[in-house]
């Protein structure tokens, strides 16, 4: 599993395989509340579902969230995620 690109709100990664999942990871640490991290679960897994630039892809995906994410709106956490995919596509591509 390599990181292909980081920001202050989330990390993601590659993992290499047939299919094309997307995992993601948020720390008890950061947010105690398991309220928490299933909203950001299902905003980050519905922003992803809804974007199809986002699914160009071959290997899963992993998200790992940090804190300062569970602070953004639903707008700014999709503008963060689809520049963060542009350009995990961007180095792929270029590989």
């Amino acid at each position: 599993m390599k990181c292909v690109y980081s920001s202050r709100y989330f990390r993601i990664f590659l993992k290499d395989s047939v299919s094309k999942n997307i995992e993601i990871s948020i720390s008890k640490k950061n947010f105690n509340l398991s309220v928490d991290r299933n909203s950001i679960k299902r905003k980050i897994r519905e922003i992803y579902r809804t974007d199809d630039a986002l699914t160009k892809f071959s290997g899963d995906i992993v998200f790992s969230v940090f804190r300062p994410f569970g602070e953004l709106s639903y707008a700014q956490a999709k503008n963060e995620i689809k520049k963060g995919m542009t350009f995990f596509l961007k180095k792929t591509n270029e590989q």
